[in-house]
This record gives structure tokens, C-alpha cells and sequence, in this order.
């Protein structure tokens, strides 16, 4: 939704642009329901939890085999989903160790 109603209009165009030019979901788009712009998304590319968690694993496990098959663009978030993971580890066994009062 555009901060000023002013905006709407170009923002809806450019919304539906955007969307037009993802190839890879043909029949995305965007409603225009006055105050709000709802983006759709067809049914046939809705999956369940379970079904959406095979997808990243099955995709995850292929980065392991082949790393060359991860994105650039994907390696610093990587990075720093280490990072945050393995600190917070350590942080919790730091306080775990910790004497309590």
C-alpha cells in the first residue's frame, strides 16, 4: 500500500509490471481493493508446510553436494546465518555454565 493515495497508481502499475515479468509464476498479479493492493498468487503454486520444507531441503542438500550451485547473492546470507546460529549457541552455553544464584 503507497504511503500517499496520491501514489496508488503507480505504485499498482508498477506492481503489476513487476509481477507481469515473473516468468517463473505466469497468473500472479495484483487486486486493487481500494485502500489495499492484494498480491495473488495462484492456487497450483501454494504447497503445504511439510510439503514447502522437502522443497528447501531437497534444495539445501544440493548446495552441500554441489557448492557451486549456491547463488552469489545467497552466500553472505548464509554467512550470517552461521554467524547468528553459532554465536547464540555459544551465548547459551555460556549462561548455562554459569553458576546460578
Amino acid at each position: 500500500v503507497p504511503n500517499s493515495a496520491s501514489e496508488k497508481s503507480t505504485v499498482l502499475a508498477a506492481a503489476k509490471a513487476k509481477l507481469a515479468g515473473l516468468s517463473a509464476y505466469p497468473g500472479a498479479g495484483v487486486e486493487d481493493r481500494g485502500k489495499e493492493l492484494l498480491v495473488t498468487i495462484p492456487d497450483k503454486y501454494r504447497v503445504g508446510h511439510e510439503a514447502h520444507f522437502a522443497q528447501v531441503t531437497e534444495k539445501y542438500l544440493r548446495f552441500l553436494k554441489d557448492r557451486k550451485a549456491l547463488p552469489a547473492w545467497e552466500k553472505p546470507n548464509m554467512a550470517a546465518k552461521y554467524y547468528t546460529t553459532t554465536r547464540g549457541l555459544e551465548l547459551s552455553r555460556q549462561s548455562s555454565s554459569a553458576p546460578s544464584r
